[in-house]
């Protein structure tokens, strides 16, 4: 009872593993139909595409990781370092233009000899205090090579009082723009040099001051600045074109790099000390005097250094396909490649190529499998052979009972012509009409030394041809062109046959035959044709003589042509070609091609 109930525990079970094991036969079949994994070579390109898209992944995705983080880091200290670097230009330069300004003031060396200068009415201590002044400004200049234009301008009259460099002309200090400033001391940002013979880029400092005698005077010094040459050099070195703006505390801007971009006089409002606007990236600092320094990038050339990495990434996944491809190449060669050539070996066996194979892969399988292929077609050609054999020994029979039915038949046509030859004439021609027939005879039975050439088959055909004559009535016209193709091996008793048809079925009383022999050098063939005049044949006694034609045996026609056939089949396999021809009343034309 106990066991029975265990059994009867344990039976639902067995139908769920049932359909669990037919599920996972279900699904892998799926998985291989799928990725066609029954093929050897399928299944090394799905394992190697499949590691190669993972590792190609999982690479691009920690280097994008890390790219990110370090161009980010990159580009944010050079914007930082660049900016804080022409900040620093700017402020060193107005600190030296606000040094001379103090010496210029009334309280300074230069002020205080342009005050004196002022309260004397002698003229010759006016010229000497203008000496001194010259000299003062020329030592303040060569103390500072930056320095250009420096003067005192009467903001009353708008004329220079005294200037070390001529101006040029129709200027005013109130076209220039101020970037920052108090009451008394403005900063321009960079401008054209107010000299007349300089084209500079300068920046400029002006400082109102009143002497002790009320006199009202504006300092203006400007000194050369680099600012637009470093930008160039920053664009050209670092390909990175940045723009960089001046604006005032209330965000206008004063100066930019690049006008078409930010013109002066837009407004730029920003707030803390980087961000996005427009398409670029801003970085900021406030200077010391008041002012703003702005750097901006755009975005695509920002992002350059990732389309950069991007590329970088590219050529990596491209040498890793290479390596890719030369493993699969590799493992093509030393699998696929002996099944492909045991494909083709296959295909070879299967159009007759029985040759042995001697290819070696150095993989013992493959080796083992080869050679017992090559012992399967060493049979195969064996079998092939005593086939041929066989064939070989039927269609030699064949030919000697077609011999043994034309030999007979000549013989009776040349007995008849020896009796009516006798009766006719009764004259000592009969010896040669003998002779011949006994030269014929020999030949024909295979009794004569002579080699079967083309040249012994036409001087048998012209020994028939003379008995013949000898009876018919008929003309006969040999065009054959000589050569040494005549002394070649030809198949025997072929030229024979063909006149006797001709003589004894086509020609009438008084009629013509022709036989012209030449070669085609170009081809290397030989054409011979056999026409007469005569009665021809009509389409149903022409379709009984072409090759194979259905009741030709049994009806006992064309026994000299299926000979004929028959050799040059034996002797030239399918080189040689023979072809009938003929019209009713019109006669029959023969045509032979035979290779040489």
């Amino acid at each position: 009872m106990w066991g029975g109930e265990r059994a009867l525990r344990k039976k639902p079970l067995d139908p769920l593993k049932a359909i669990s094991t037919r599920m996972k036969a279900a699904v892998g079949s799926v998985v291989r139909n799928i990725f066609g994994i029954s093929s050897l070579r399928k299944r090394i390109v799905v394992l190697l595409t499949a590691g190669f898209l993972a590792c190609s992944i999982l690479m691009t995705a920690v280097s994008y990781n890390a790219i990110t983080t370090m161009q980010e880091n990159k580009i944010k200290t050079s914007m930082d370092f660049d900016l804080y670097q022409q900040s620093l230009k700017l402020t060193q330069i107005y600190y030296n233009l606000l040094q001379v300004t103090q010496q210029m003031t009334p309280q300074g060396n230069v002020g205080n000899l342009l005050e004196t200068y002022f309260s004397t009415n002698d003229l010759y201590n006016r010229f000497q205090i203008s000496l001194s002044i010259s000299n003062n400004i020329g030592m303040i200049s060569f103390s500072n090579p930056a320095m250009e234009l420096v003067m005192y301008y009467n903001p009353d009259d708008q004329q220079p009082v005294y200037s070390n460099l001529p101006l040029r002309e129709g200027f005013t200090l109130q076209s220039l723009a101020n970037v920052a400033g108090n009451e008394s001391i403005h900063y321009q940002p960079p401008h054209l040099s107010l000299c007349r013979f300089s084209d500079d880029q300068v920046v400029s400092v002006t400082r109102e001051i009143t002497f002790s005698d009320g006199t009202k005077q504006v300092i203006y010094v400007e000194a050369k600045t680099d600012i637009a040459t470093d930008m160039s050099k920053l664009a050209s070195s670092s390909n990175l074109p940045y723009v960089l703006i001046l604006s005032d505390q209330d965000g206008a801007v004063t100066y930019s790099s690049n006008p078409r971009v930010f013109p002066g006089g837009r407004s730029l409002t920003l707030s803390g000390s980087s961000g996005i606007t427009g398409g670029y990236i801003w970085d900021q600092m406030a200077n010391d005097y008041g002012y703003y320094v702005t750097l901006l990038l755009p975005v695509e050339s920002y992002n350059r250094e990732f389309y950069t990495w991007k590329n970088h990434m590219l050529v990596i996944l491209g040498i890793a396909l290479i390596i890719l491809l030369s493993i699969a190449l590799l493992l093509l060669r030393l699998i696929n490649r002996p099944l492909r050539v045991f494909e083709s070996e296959m295909v070879a066996l299967g159009r007759g190529h029985m040759g042995a194979m001697k290819y070696r892969t150095g993989i013992s399988e493959f080796d083992k499998l080869f050679d017992q292929f090559n012992t399967m077609k060493q049979q195969i050609q064996q079998l092939i052979i005593d086939v041929e054999q066989k064939e070989k020994r039927r269609h030699q029979l064949e030919i000697e009972k077609l011999a043994y039915q034309i030999n007979p038949h000549f013989l009776m046509n040349a007995l008849y012509s020896v009796r009516w030859l006798a009766v006719m004439h009764q004259q000592a021609d009969i010896d040669k009409f003998v002779n011949s027939l006994i030269y014929l005879l020999n030949y024909n039975l295979g009794k004569s030394q002579e080699a079967a050439t083309l040249r012994t088959e036409i001087k048998v055909m012209r020994a028939y041809l003379d008995l013949q004559q000898m009876r018919y009535d008929f003309e006969v016209k040999l065009d054959i062109t000589e050569g040494s193709y005549l002394d070649g091996p030809v198949a025997q008793f072929i030229l024979q046959p063909i006149v006797e048809n001709a003589v004894c079925h086509g020609l009438d009383e008084h009629g013509q035959l022709d036989v012209c022999i030449r070669p085609d050098e170009s081809a290397r063939m030989i054409t011979i044709v056999i026409r007469d005049d005569g009665k021809g044949l009509s389409e149903e006694t022409l379709a009984l003589l072409q090759p194979a034609a259905p009741g030709q045996q049994q009806m006992g026609r064309g026994i000299g042509l299926r000979y004929v056939r028959s050799m040059l089949e034996t002797f030239y396999g399918d080189s040689a070609r023979l072809q009938i021809d003929s019209t009713p009343k019109l006669g029959t034309t023969v045509t032979m091609y035979l290779p040489y």
